[in-house]
């Protein structure tokens, strides 16, 4: 429809129909607005999510590289360079989380000649095992026996769990039937049958009854 006044160019008046649509695409332009403004967010949240989960996943995976792994009465077993079997026990192992090789022993116990009549023993109330090195570090409160009735107390004893030697440099104190014995530092080779002790060495000799 078209409107004129004079001297002015005809200004076109929309009609009713071409009102109504006009009144109709305002809310649908306003929907489109709204539903890619959703889908903006909608997208936003699932990256962030994914984000997220993978972040959460690293820290996870990141914990349990770093926690230590936890035994609880552990056994560890195999057989000396001379044959003999041997075990070693404990309350309870923890492998350290930065070098897999060392594992952290409570109370451990360790046989010598495990199930032979000849066997020896170790006990301390901590431990080092070192498997590829192939040694054991007994500390606190060691002690050492044989089935002969020779008993040894001493910080601490490093065994080679390839040989079955064991040495200390802490000090050790032992007795036997008819002798006993202290020194600064000790060696234990030849299954036992040979003790060398160095500096400051007291030994002294019961007489047979």
């Amino acid at each position: 429809m078209l409107t004129t006044t004079e001297g002015a160019p005809a200004i076109p008046t929309p009609s009713a129909a071409e009102r109504a649509r006009n009144r109709r695409r305002a809310p649908v332009r306003r929907l489109r607005l709204g539903l890619a403004v959703f889908a903006l967010v909608v997208g936003a949240a699932v990256v962030g999510q994914a984000s997220w989960r993978s972040l959460a996943s690293n820290r996870l995976q990141t914990q349990a590289s770093s926690s230590p792994l936890l035994l609880e009465k552990p056994r560890f077993t195999g057989v000396l360079k001379d044959g003999r079997p041997f075990l070693i026990t404990a309350d309870r192992a923890e492998r350290d989380a930065k070098d897999e090789d060392l594992v952290r022993l409570n109370a451990p116990t360790l046989i010598r000649g495990y199930g032979q009549a000849d066997a020896s023993q170790a006990t301390a109330q901590s431990g080092v095992y070192r498997e590829a090195a192939h040694t054991l570090l007994l500390t606190q409160d060691v002690k050492i026996t044989n089935g002969e009735g020779y008993e040894f107390e001493a910080p601490r004893a490093l065994i080679d769990m390839r040989t079955g030697e064991v040495s200390g440099d802490a000090g050790v104190a032992g007795s036997g039937p008819n002798a006993s014995t202290r020194a600064n530092a000790y060696s234990v080779k030849d299954k036992g049958d040979r003790v060398i002790l160095n500096g400051r060495v007291r030994t002294r000799l019961e007489p047979r009854p």
